[in-house]
């Protein structure tokens, strides 16, 4: 809606409040003042939805099988580790460990240069063949 103004922004430029708020006060018609209202609006809403489910998801992940386990890796919070094992759901149902690493998007990698050698997992661009229930 802004860029058919001429008026681009980023979306990250939307994630906080004073930011809306910037947005609000933009030189627009009353048409697009209006639409932009009820856009802001939409978004606060869901900004306090999607935390009130992380609240929910972060008392309740801690009780899954397997979330101490995901926590002690690197760069996993509690969030990540219940919203993984919800998606992964039985883990008897992979044939080893690279089908599972497959399904949730992480495959190893290997960066070599001149005289260092980098190896980690990092998100796979491929999609998952196994669409979750």
């Amino acid at each position: 809606m802004l860029s058919a103004e001429g008026i681009n922004l980023k979306r990250e430029s939307l994630s906080s409040n004073k930011a809306l708020e910037r947005v609000l006060a933009l030189p627009l018609s009353p048409l697009m003042l209006a639409e932009a209202r009820v856009l802001v609006g939409q978004i606060r809403s869901l900004t306090e939805s999607i935390g009130e489910l992380e609240k929910m998801i972060e008392k309740e992940g801690p009780q899954l099988a397997g979330h101490k386990n995901l926590m002690s890796i690197k760069g996993i919070g509690p969030v990540s580790a219940a919203v993984l094992l919800s998606v992964i759901g039985d883990i008897r149902d992979f044939a080893d460990a690279g089908k599972l690493a497959a399904y949730v998007g992480l495959v190893p990698r290997v960066q070599n240069s001149n005289e260092t050698e980098h190896s980690g997992v990092s998100p796979s661009k491929a999609t998952n063949s196994r669409a979750p229930a």
